[in-house]
């Protein structure tokens, strides 16, 4: 079974809530078929740069209540490494 990875670019400001379990949930346009279950791979980036630092978490729940068009909310448990794919 292939487990399919979203690599995303994630600002500072929301990848540090992120790691710290503050935010476990996602606003994104839906062009890549999310679906729950699937991998989010959240990738810092500032300036122009990834900065190397990242957190991956497992889709868990999505909607698309009261977003714009063609958005979704995706909820995520964030996986620790040995949990990684």
């Amino acid at each position: 079974m292939n487990e399919t990875v979203h690599d995303l670019k994630i600002m500072p400001q929301y990848f540090w809530a992120c790691k710290t379990g503050h935010k476990c949930f996602e606003i994104r346009k839906n062009d890549r078929d999310f679906k729950v279950g699937d991998f989010i791979h959240l990738r810092e980036y500032k300036d122009g740069n990834y900065t190397g630092r990242c957190v991956l978490g497992r889709i868990s729940f999505i909607t698309d209540y009261q977003q714009q068009y063609d958005y979704v909310v995706l909820n995520f448990k964030r996986l620790r490494l040995d949990e990684a794919v």
